[in-house]
């Protein structure tokens, strides 16, 4: 199974499409949170997809959960936009709501800068922002593929997106 993985899209539902349409093996498509907007109309446009999504601190709609846990394939994914959990300051309180969840797999966004490692049994990723990365980052998403051997991470980076 292929999860294609973003983040902090700000408006940009071009771009949101443009991701989509370039990672068309991707079965699930998630969406971190900060415009939550961007991602709503593309189950519409993409009937075959599967879309879950968690409300950033700059999405309003309430009925949007903060952090949820999915299951692909056996494989337990904590998603939330990190706010909440400080993740500006260290990725401590996040990774223990993931494990405390029990989940393999960590996302979160909200610093618009990538990150990927693994961390004692959890992996840990920020696909960075598709919009406006930060830092050292570029624009760039998250790609997951679970499969019989294992899990693979990764992020790529969103080239000609304007």
């Amino acid at each position: 199974m292929k999860i294609l993985v973003m983040s902090d899209s700000h408006g940009r539902r071009d771009l949101v499409e443009k991701c989509i349409r370039s990672n068309s093996q991707a079965e699930v498509v998630l969406h971190l949170g900060d415009y939550t907007g961007d991602f709503a109309d593309m189950r519409f446009t993409f009937p075959d997809r599967m879309f879950i999504n968690v409300r950033g601190n700059g999405d309003f709609d309430r009925g949007i959960p903060q952090a949820r846990v999915e299951a692909f394939d056996g494989v337990k994914i904590f998603m939330a936009h990190g706010h909440t959990y400080g993740v500006k300051y260290g990725l401590d309180a996040i990774m223990t709501a993931a494990r405390k969840e029990g989940a393999q797999i960590c996302l979160y966004g909200h610093t618009h800068e990538s990150y990927n490692k693994y961390h004692d049994g959890l992996y840990v990723m920020n696909p960075g922002s598709l919009a406006y990365p930060r830092g050292m980052s570029r624009a760039s998403y998250g790609l997951i593929e679970i499969c019989p051997q294992g899990i693979v991470t990764n992020i790529v980076e969103f080239k000609n997106m304007w």
